[in-house]
């Protein structure tokens, strides 16, 4: 890409980044669901957690669910918030196409907007989660509380990027909710929660966020030695305590983000291209 080129690039996302922050900040009902989704989420937390969850000798499995908990909540607020992103202005996106508005920068645009949300929701619920819940300090890499809201974080945004790529292929929210409630029920099964992963469901695990947040989340508060007393088999290798496992599960969910947002511009480019010929 020419300088030229890149500054007419970065003019245009700049310009679609205000654009997108307006139309959030003027549509109150939007504005009011994204502000209080992370107050409600952790409020349930407060209702079904235990605060002892780790620290109990009561046999339990309850910093497991609680860690599942706090990844399905990650996950499915981020679909949420980006499913319709595309889908409801494809119209005037592929018109404004045709006059020379590049494509990617109206998907990265609306993935750095939501980007800026989920920092806030994450944070909100980071401290939440850790307001509630004992967690164990293990340091793994940085503070353990910090640990869990970059995860927090990477499960939202590669989710809301999972989103875009629904949206982007379907042409109305009312289509798009289907996929989305598909996604969220293998958010569940595949997670690594409810069974083992083994074969094809194991190969299906690997594009699941939810998945690489437990892995993650497991290795910040060293699930393993939480579950190995109970000798039921609840501990394995996905959550293990080391900085290797930590950072592959954070590239993963890095890794499912950049794919989903370069195949929703492929996907737009494409519709566009048909439209054009």
């Amino acid at each position: 890409m020419r300088p030229s080129e890149l500054m007419k690039f970065l003019r245009q996302f700049l310009v679609l980044v205000q654009r997108n922050l307006r139309l959030i900040w003027n549509d109150k009902l939007l504005l009011a669901s994204l502000v209080l989704q992370s107050p409600f989420m952790v409020f349930v937390i407060k209702l079904v957690v235990d605060p002892n969850c780790f620290t109990s000798n009561l046999v339990n499995v309850g910093s497991r669910t609680a860690l599942f908990i706090l990844s399905a909540m990650a996950a499915f607020m981020g679909t949420l918030n980006s499913y319709r992103e595309i889908c409801k202005e494809r119209d005037i996106i592929l018109r404004e196409a045709s006059v020379g508005v590049n494509l990617f920068a109206v998907v990265l645009s609306k993935a750095f907007v939501l980007l800026l949300i989920e920092i806030a929701q994450a944070a909100i619920l980071t401290f939440g989660f850790v307001s509630v819940v004992h967690i164990p300090q293990n340091h793994l890499l940085f503070d353990t509380n910090l640990e869990i809201f970059i995860t927090v974080l990477l499960m939202l945004f590669a989710s809301s990027a999972t989103g875009l790529l629904v949206s982007a292929i379907f042409k109305s929210g009312e289509t798009a909710i289907l996929v989305v409630l598909v996604i969220m029920i293998g958010q569940v099964v595949f997670s690594g929660i409810m069974f083992t992963l083994t074969g094809v469901a194991s190969s299906i695990a690997t594009v699941i966020v939810c998945r690489w947040g437990m892995g993650a989340l497991g290795a910040s508060t060293d699930l393993n030695s939480r579950l190995a007393w109970l000798k039921a088999g609840f501990d394995g290798p996905m959550y293990d305590a080391t900085i290797a496992n930590l950072l592959h599960c954070w590239q993963m969910m890095a890794l499912i983000s950049v794919v989903c947002i370069l195949a929703a511009w492929l996907v737009l480019q494409i519709s566009f291209d048909r439209k054009k010929a």
